[in-house]
């Protein structure tokens, strides 16, 4: 089956038409109408993580009084927030989303193959019938990589990954490389990795996405500042992608992006249209300003002037911008 948009072919656009349709009145209102539909969302399905990486912005604001939602709360949730407002694709997140298969499965039963998983992939990866894609987490080769993440969590990854492509039968008619995504965040420490990385894994996975690390305050060490050493981390994965168009997940126009400030004014979002992606955190409560932010008004918020995200920045790649 050959892979159209974004690894879905053609039988699966066909039988997604109505949420294409969908997507398409949604593109005519917010450029025509300048309205703010959200179309795409996140979710922290949990309030727990085995790891404790340097660069997480979810440590930032975790509170370890709150218990994670039930089941049928999630269900409840899917219907009154994500279908009733045709969001095509959620992302789930976390703490780590693996640590509650249950309510992986939950939302992949409820919306089928537009469902996305963020992963340390330090656990095994489970199948998930109607999932969309695994985002694996790596940042960097194996040395820095554990430097972030935790001495040998790069080693439980890689194991994990090659176990499930060896072992795991075609899904929907397609191997099981085609559900593995990785993504790096790029900062000051992994920089100089990123074309290793791609590399490395070119030829295995489906394929490989960047984005910057955004900072939440201004002395933040493992921002990398704009200008040319930034720059030319920008340029060599454009040429990749040149190279390798369909193994590399960013388009040429959003990674160039990252040269500079795309995002708002100090904390709050301008060019971002923050609003296209709806944003619950582990208890279903909408997070602000976008999905690194937090649901509490008191919260860290991220520095939008600085912003790194690959999500937001191929919006505004798209025309799609937030005033």
């Amino acid at each position: 089956m050959v892979d159209l948009i974004y690894g879905r072919g053609f039988t699966d656009i066909i039988r997604e038409m109505p949420f294409y349709l969908q997507m398409f009145k949604n593109m005519i209102n917010i450029k025509i109408f300048h309205s703010k539909p959200a179309i795409y969302g996140s979710v922290d399905v949990n309030n727990v993580c085995n790891l404790h990486c340097s660069h997480c912005y979810w440590w930032l604001n975790r509170k370890n009084d709150e218990q994670d939602l039930s089941i049928e709360d999630w269900k409840r949730i899917v219907k009154e927030k994500f279908k009733k407002q045709h969001i095509f694709v959620v992302t789930l997140v976390g703490g780590e989303p693996l640590l509650r298969p249950d309510i992986i499965k939950t939302f992949c039963d409820e919306m089928p193959r537009r469902v996305c998983v963020v992963t340390n992939g330090t656990f095994p990866l489970q199948r998930f019938e109607n999932l969309y894609f695994y985002w694996i987490s790596l940042d960097g080769t194996e040395e820095i990589h554990d430097s972030i993440r935790g001495k040998g969590s790069y080693a439980k990854t890689r194991k994990n990954i090659f176990d499930y492509i060896e072992k795991q039968p075609k899904r929907n008619g397609k191997p099981a490389w085609k559900d593995i995504w990785i993504t790096m965040t790029i900062n000051s420490l992994n920089y100089s990795t990123a074309i290793h990385l791609a590399q490395e894994w070119r030829g295995t996975v489906n394929k490989i996405g960047f984005q910057f690390h955004t900072p939440f305050t201004k002395d933040d060490p493992l921002w990398l500042p704009f200008g040319d050493i930034r720059n030319k981390v920008v340029d060599e994965i454009i040429l990749v992608k040149r190279s390798h168009p369909d193994y590399i997940a960013n388009t040429e126009k959003q990674i160039s992006l990252m040269k500079g400030n795309w995002g708002g004014i100090e904390t709050t979002p301008v060019q971002c249209p923050s609003w296209a992606i709806l944003s619950l955190d582990h208890m279903g409560r909408v997070k602000q300003p976008c999905c690194i932010g937090s649901a509490n008004n008191k919260g860290l918020k991220p520095l939008c002037e600085k912003c790194g995200l690959g999500c937001y920045s191929i919006l505004v790649a798209q025309g799609i911008k937030g005033q």
